[in-house]
């Protein structure tokens, strides 16, 4: 039997089997994704341990980590966002030369206050910075005031309650 018969012959079977292979691929590629965002999976990394301990007793805990540290513009740029900080943190955790306090470029503070206020944009029309009837220009910055929630002011200290 030629391989165009036995092609021909199978053509009903090798489509299925070939549609299951593809949900295989897709349903573990999906969980894949959505466990390397989550606070178990990024606390893995050794130099990650005191961000995922602080984050642990924090008000978002129930959040992944991707929700403030990677885009939600659109898909294409979240997974173009998520494979080149994947491996930027692949790179320094190969390398062990990540500081003992890491801090947020200023790419990604800007991304964290961007997220900052797609997650809370129903308050925000209510907030009004002053402090002691001095009016405050935070350039619309939430971290300048708000930089502990997530993960506290120390090291392992965990993030502020505000319930």
């Amino acid at each position: 039997m030629e391989f165009k018969e036995l092609l021909k012959s199978h053509t009903l079977g090798l489509l299925a089997g070939g549609f299951a292979v593809g949900l295989v691929v897709v349903a573990v590629g999906a969980g894949m994704m959505s466990f390397s965002g989550s606070p178990a999976f990024c606390g893995s990394c050794h130099a990650m341990k005191g961000e995922a301990a602080s984050f642990a007793l924090s008000s978002h805990r129930e959040q992944e980590c991707v929700e403030c540290h990677l885009p939600h513009d659109n898909a294409a740029i979240y997974l173009i966002e998520k494979g080149r900080t994947g491996m930027v943190d692949m790179y320094h955790a190969v390398l062990r030369d990540y500081p003992a306090r890491i801090k947020l470029s200023d790419e990604a503070h800007l991304m964290v206050d961007k997220n900052c206020v797609r997650c809370h944009s129903a308050t925000m029309s209510n907030v009004h910075a002053d402090f002691k009837n001095v009016e405050m220009d935070t350039g619309a910055d939430c971290l300048k005031c708000h930089s502990s929630i997530a993960h506290g002011s120390n090291h392992l200290e965990g993030g502020i309650k505000v319930e």
